[in-house]
């Protein structure tokens, strides 16, 4: 998964999110009632329902957070490739700069040589 380079050649570094956003984004195709904004009004949305009603939702929540951990963990695995690529591409653009430098200096020493 390689990481496109920016306009300057340097190869962009992968964004960083908070743990809230990350686990928002994932949730929210889920189980969108279980999303940090929604949780606080749980309470007052379901004060009226019965046990049974409560245990189903239960049932489902858990099943909600178990496909969460599953994405949770490709997420990781994306993220971890999205860093190894930018590391890569950091060490080849650092090379070719030093390369690119090192064949002006030859090249400025050939021409010295060549004038004289």
């Amino acid at each position: 998964m390689p990481n496109p380079p920016s306009a300057a050649g340097i190869p962009a570094i992968p964004a960083a999110k908070s743990g809230a956003e990350i686990y928002n984004s994932i949730m929210r195709e889920i189980e969108p009632e279980l999303t940090t904004d929604q949780i606080p009004l749980m309470k007052e949305k379901y004060k009226d329902e019965t046990p049974e009603q409560k245990k189903a939702r239960g049932e489902r929540y858990a099943e909600a957070m178990e496909e969460y951990e599953r994405r949770y963990a490709a997420y990781l695995q994306e993220q971890d490739a999205k860093v190894r690529s930018f590391k890569i591409g950091a060490i080849h653009f650092v090379e070719n700069k030093a390369s690119e430098t090192d064949q002006q200096k030859l090249l400025s020493i050939e021409s010295s040589f060549n004038t004289h």
